[in-house]
């Protein structure tokens, strides 16, 4: 589970639904990514980081 991401989401006060359409993306597949299940393309992780008004280094840390 991607913590880190699930919390930064709720900090921002989004539902996974709400941060996948800000994303441009599915629910199912930020579902996933959050729940760690899939690790998100490049360009999903920065989609998602600008929805969120953050980096993708923050939210996936290596």
């Amino acid at each position: 589970m991607n913590t880190k991401l699930k919390n930064v989401r709720q900090k921002n006060g989004l539902t996974q639904e709400e941060l996948a359409k800000k994303a441009n993306i599915t629910t199912r597949n930020y579902q996933r990514i959050e729940k760690g299940v899939q690790d998100p393309k490049t360009t999903t992780a920065i989609l998602i980081a600008q929805a969120l008004q953050t980096t993708v280094e923050e939210l996936f840390p290596l």
